[in-house]
């Protein structure tokens, strides 16, 4: 694709990608991950609940994305892209604000956990990466990166929002103020600038000038599901982002507490969060602007492997911009994650079965990110200190990148898509 073809997918879609970064503060898989955290405290305190117990209520939410995943496939396919995120993002919210009625039960805080991941399916990374997909390809991998970058805005934004929530009155204020969010600024957004499902084109007029609000959509060509699934890279796929997800879904629900324990107050915890934050949003773009020219999974490489390093630095005590840095190696390793698997899937596999083929890959997501919370919170019970769980990801870190370098090139069979 040319220079020019790519100014021109910019010029057409900018829009989207804006608000495909605050859609994706939503994801199911995202925000609780970035905000269990800060509840952990409270509800120990209000129910005493173990912090393995809470953390496993990831396991509802980011785990049950096994359905979630092929929820929000379907969805696009039946009900139109539009109408999925709109009714993800109400799911959404009624979830977390269900989240405030727990009355002492740890039932009801593992059912509006799980709520999130059903009713809140269509806000995925799934129906996101497809609005993305579909519209850019010369540009794709750093449209996507720039747009999946949410989720360092959700890591930046929601724990604060939390805090806030919690200072004005105690934790079911901030599970409200959570629930406020895409329900009053998200769905609003998404109502106005989303195409219309079906739609090539839609005009609006800005300044008295007729403009084009949504880009064409691409052909679809490419390879169907019940092929793909035949195919060993998509299962390799799989079980790298797998162990990727298993290492940083375990340990950044974990972070705080983790920091807490090394003697840090909470403020101090949350700027680190903070820094992982930004630098998972300078990790998808960097990583997005760069696979658009040099074979995707060893850029992968490059940045999973400092990030095994800062999970061993994590397991020794050490001054707070050792930790800064830690937080940030993590966060550029996090940062490529959805990016990195919608860009792998339509060089691969290409767009004729995009939203299904991510679905049944955001199986490996969502059970791996949802089990890991739940199983370094039980380390952390068993031996009361997170090394092991460090030195884990490390691991897992160093496996993932080895899967990824195992693909092998992008096949050439697989057209990359024109515009319809």
């Amino acid at each position: 694709m040319t220079h020019r073809a790519s100014l021109a997918e910019w010029r057409h879609g900018w829009h989207l990608v804006l608000l495909t970064v605050i859609g994706v503060t939503c994801v199911p898989t995202t925000l609780p991950v970035y905000t269990i955290g800060l509840f952990v405290a409270p509800l120990q305190a209000d129910f005493g609940w173990s912090r393995g117990a809470i953390q496993g209520a990831i396991l509802c939410s980011t785990g049950l994305g096994l359905a979630g995943g092929p929820i929000a496939g379907w969805l696009v396919q039946r009900i139109g892209l539009k109408r999925a995120i709109l009714s993800g993002l109400v799911g959404m919210g009624c979830a977390l604000a269900s989240a405030a009625t727990i009355q002492g039960a740890l039932w009801q805080l593992y059912l509006a956990y799980a709520l999130i991941a059903l009713i809140g399916a269509g806000t995925s990374a799934v129906t996101w990466s497809c609005l993305i997909a579909e519209r850019f390809s010369a540009s794709r991998g750093l449209a996507l990166g720039l747009a999946l970058s949410g989720s360092g805005l959700a890591a930046v934004l929601m724990p604060r929002l939390v805090m806030l929530g919690m200072e004005l009155d105690g934790w079911r204020t901030a599970y409200l103020l959570l629930a406020g969010f895409p329900l009053l600024i998200v769905l609003p957004l998404c109502g106005l600038m989303l195409p219309r499902d079906g739609a090539r084109y839609s005009k609006s007029k800005i300044g008295g000038r007729a403009r084009e609000a949504a880009p064409p959509a691409l052909a679809r060509s490419g390879l169907p599901l019940s092929i793909v699934l035949r195919d060993r890279r998509f299962w390799l796929m799989g079980a790298s982002t797998a162990a990727i997800y298993l290492a940083v879904g375990g340990l950044i629900p974990n972070l705080v507490p983790a920091l807490g324990d090394r003697g840090l107050p909470l403020a101090q915890a949350v700027t680190i969060m903070g820094i992982l934050g930004g630098a998972i949003i300078a990790g998808r773009i960097l990583v997005g602007l760069v696979i658009d020219h040099v074979w995707a999974p060893l850029i992968a490489t490059i940045i999973l492997l400092p990030a095994a390093g800062a999970c061993l630095l994590m397991t020794s005590e050490t001054s707070f911009v050792a930790y800064a840095v830690a937080a940030a190696l993590l966060g550029a390793a996090t940062g490529m994650e959805f990016d990195m698997l919608g860009f792998l899937v339509a060089r691969y596999f290409g767009l004729a079965d995009f939203a299904r083929i991510y679905g049944r890959l955001y199986m490996f997501v969502a059970v791996a990110a949802g089990m890991a919370p739940l199983a370094y919170g039980a380390l952390y019970d068993h031996l009361r200190n997170y090394d092991i769980a460090f030195i884990l990801s490390a691991l897992l870190l160093t496996s993932g990148a080895a899967g990824l370098l195992a693909l092998g090139r992008y096949p050439a069979d697989i057209n990359d898509a024109k515009p319809a």
